[in-house]
């Protein structure tokens, strides 16, 4: 169950490296708005996502809470995605979102900004012209490294944390394709009888995180989900012996 995830600049290619990719294999393609969508069955608005956004994390507590737990409804939307079997995935956030997860290849789609801005006045079929081209990609490069920064606490364009680095504007979309699949074609991105229980298991974790999650009546920020030895443990600390029931009985 070979999973590829790409985190893409803005107007790279990714998209259609993402796509050629998908194809080729006769892999699911999901985007990182179809997750933002999915989130909604566990109560996560737009609106919700967009205030958790807007505000800082370190003077709120509501707003605090509303990104971890977009960041847990995201990870069980993907994760289920993930049981449905292989696919590519087409966002910044799939390195952190499948962290841990086995069978991951982790790329990276990154280009000058010329070839950006090449791409940017094609899909407007030129109604927009270079100068502002460069204006707008460098306002969305600018607001997506700040919410990575914050929200995620890292560098999404630390390139040392990705297993290939593909550049749409060096080499053809075919090439980039092939590039991925040789790849993939490594032993650490095959699939095992270890792996699919690792996965079983990790789904597991991220939708009992979310269940958490959706308690409204619990603070839940102390808290997490991970797989140790083979099992599903719950560690961290709650506000009161209500959030701890209330934390239980999800667990029975």
């Amino acid at each position: 169950m070979p999973i590829i995830a790409l985190a893409r600049g803005t107007f790279s290619g990714a998209k259609e490296v993402a796509q050629a990719v998908a194809e080729t294999l006769s892999y699911r393609l999901v985007s990182r708005e179809d997750i933002i969508e999915k989130t909604a069955q566990y109560g996560m608005t737009r609106e919700r996502l967009d205030r958790a956004r807007q505000r800082k994390l370190s003077l709120l507590q509501r707003k605090q809470l509303d990104w971890i737990h977009y960041r847990a409804y995201a990870r069980a939307a993907l994760t289920k995605e993930i049981r449905q079997g292989s696919l590519v995935y087409l966002g910044s956030n799939g390195r952190v979102l499948l962290r841990d997860f086995p069978n991951v290849l982790n790329v990276m789609v990154v280009a000058d900004m010329e070839y950006r801005i090449d791409n940017l006045i094609r899909r407007t079929e030129h109604v927009i012209n270079r100068r502002k081209a460069r204006r707008l990609i460098e306002e969305i490069d600018e607001r997506k490294d700040r919410w990575q920064r914050h929200f995620y606490g890292e560098d999404w364009q630390r390139y040392s944390e990705f297993d290939l680095i593909i550049h749409p504007g060096q080499v053809s979309i075919p090439d980039a394709c092939e590039n991925i699949l040789a790849t993939l074609e490594q032993p650490n991105y095959q699939t095992t009888h270890k792996s699919l229980e690792t996965i079983d298991l990790l789904t597991v974790a991220a939708e009992l995180r979310a269940r958490i999650a959706m308690k409204a009546d619990v603070v839940d920020d102390n808290v997490q989900v991970d797989v140790r030895d083979g099992m599903v443990v719950v560690t961290g600390s709650v506000r009161s012996p209500e959030d701890m029931e209330g934390i239980r009985e999800l667990l029975d």
